[in-house]
């Protein structure tokens, strides 16, 4: 029998999940394919929700998603922080031990139910918490999803202690230099002056993966153009993809770049969060 066809535009799901009401935002496309259908989770930032998520990235995923036709999700976390995984936080959401994971596990199975997504075609993208909760699903349920996105973040050490992933998950990272809250080089997660948990480096998160699908370090290494000389970045490309599954690993380096998203909004001052790459958009070479 056909596919049904959906009503594009947004809709809001609500799920009753680990005894709270969670929102999750879709986007439909106005030609959403009819087989083969993908699907993208967006996580956001901590402190944020679906629509900052859609603000920081310029609405983005949604613009590609009626270019491409795929479906967008937009999973709001308690409180709006994440339970990613770390000893260190304070909020509700790690207090209590919030499931998220099996938030996102329950908001995959509704799409491949409800919208008729395929299975093999659900991809996750993060950004700074987002990217943290990013990192945790790959650890701990990376046979449901087919690729991850992390940007302005890497692995925890807290996550690391956790991480023993039984599968293959290709995987890329977007990380500036001067990335004030997650520094690049590792060491301490900065929020508001406290210490909120202990990075590992982006080189060093992407060695951790390469060891875990089995990929040899043999890589290509690029320049990607500098579009725009007058926001003082520059960025590189590294390709991993000599793994044994046949996935592939990369690393975009924004240097001078700060915890932002490349080709997204300045959302805070320069002096908070340093700054916005111009000279690609983060969106396009996710998806």
């Amino acid at each position: 029998a056909p596919l049904p066809q959906l009503e594009p535009g947004p809709r809001l799901v609500q799920f009753g999940h680990d005894n709270y009401i969670r929102n999750v935002n879709f986007h439909i496309p106005k030609n959403l394919r009819r087989k083969n259908r993908s699907l993208i989770l967006c996580l956001h930032d901590g402190g944020s929700d679906a629509s900052g998520m859609m603000r920081i990235t310029r609405r983005g995923f949604n613009k590609l998603s009626e270019r491409n036709n795929f479906i967008v999700g937009y999973p709001e976390a308690l409180d709006q922080y994440w339970n990613d995984g770390r000893e260190d936080s304070i909020s509700i959401s790690h207090f209590r031990d919030i499931d998220d994971v099996g938030l996102i596990e329950k908001t995959i199975a509704f799409a491949i139910d409800s919208f008729k997504v395929e299975p093999e075609r659900v991809f996750v993208a993060g950004f700074s918490e987002g990217g943290l909760i990013t990192a945790r699903l790959a650890c701990e349920i990376p046979e449901q999803i087919k690729g991850f996105a992390i940007v302005a973040a890497s692995l925890s050490l807290d996550q690391l202690v956790e991480c023993s992933p039984d599968t293959t998950a290709s995987m890329i990272m977007i990380n500036g230099t001067k990335d004030p809250i997650l520094p690049y080089d590792g060491g301490q997660m900065q929020i508001d002056e406290k210490t909120v948990g202990s990075m590992l480096a982006a080189e060093e998160a992407i060695s951790f993966w390469l060891e875990q699908n089995e990929c040899s370090d043999q890589s290509s290494l690029k320049d990607i153009a500098n579009r725009d000389t007058f926001d003082e970045t520059r960025s590189q490309q590294t390709t991993y993809s000599d793994c044994k599954y046949k996935n592939k690993l990369v690393l975009i380096k924004v240097v001078n770049g700060g915890h932002t998203w490349p080709g997204g909004r300045q959302f805070d001052g320069e002096k908070s969060i340093g700054k916005v790459s111009k000279d690609f958009e983060a969106t396009q070479v996710i998806w």
